[in-house]
């Protein structure tokens, strides 16, 4: 079996081919995010341990961390991080190491990271999966259809449509939500469909995200969960509950 030290250098090799192919579409210029090739094989190589058994392991959650604007094109492009998260998955096997779970890719938003700049953050998925939502988001599968009927209702008195597959919520004027309090950041959270539900994730945001009550990193929701963006109240509602929910938005 090829060793561990060589399939890694094969990786980046591989890696830098498809960032070079994808560049052009995925970051400004077409300028290749500087250090994301050298970086995914580091954050791998660097964080193996020994397994109980004696099979190395290696972290199965691979974080890219880039700046803010090119967090919604990446989220855009499942197939380049697919793509990623195969030739990753192809590595790991090759150098003998086991996986703590399924291999995932997640991207998130690099305050103070320069256009085109890239980290990644490895870690075990279940250290930063909520008890209750068992979800993260899984590049290589293909989105379901959008619920019709889903919908937030904000501060108790917008009701706001969730038609798209993706919403960024925060003061910016560019998010899908826009909430303008102060309380809010700039780019504050994101709901994000996965397997036909909404799943709510913080953006790094200075006040937190919460659902009933519990400060979450990442949930999925159901009817009638309360969130608070730094204290600005949100009701997920969705008319038509899931097979076997029984919840509903509470009556105003």
């Amino acid at each position: 079996m090829t060793d561990l030290k060589t399939a890694l250098s094969r990786l980046e090799s591989r890696l830098s081919s498809i960032v070079e192919g994808s560049a052009a579409r995925l970051f400004p210029g077409g300028r290749i995010p500087r250090g994301l090739t050298y970086n995914l094989v580091e954050a791998m190589r660097s964080n193996v341990r020994p397994g109980p058994d004696g099979v190395p392991e290696a972290p199965n959650l691979y974080v890219l961390l880039v700046h803010p604007d090119q967090v919604e094109p990446l989220l855009g492009s499942p197939a380049f991080l697919d793509e990623l998260s195969s030739l990753l998955r192809q590595a790991s096997l090759e150098g003998g190491l086991r996986l703590t779970g399924p291999l995932l890719l997640r991207v998130e938003p690099g305050w103070g990271l320069a256009p085109g700049e890239v980290q990644v953050r490895a870690q075990d998925s279940l250290s930063d999966l909520s008890p209750t939502s068992g979800l993260s988001l899984i590049f290589n599968s293909p989105s379901p259809a959008l619920p019709q009927d889903a919908f937030l209702i904000v501060d108790g008195v917008r009701v706001f449509p969730l038609d798209s597959a993706m919403i960024n919520i925060g003061r910016r004027e560019d998010n899908q939500l826009v909430i303008d309090d102060p309380r809010v950041s700039r780019l504050h959270a994101q709901l994000r469909l996965v397997r036909g539900q909404f799943i709510i994730f913080d953006l790094d945001s200075t006040g937190g995200t919460f659902v009933n009550g519990q400060r979450i990193r990442q949930q999925a929701l159901r009817a009638g969960d309360v969130i608070s963006l730094a204290g600005v109240p949100l009701v997920f509602g969705q008319e038509t509950p899931e097979p076997g929910d029984t919840q509903e938005v509470p009556a105003e």
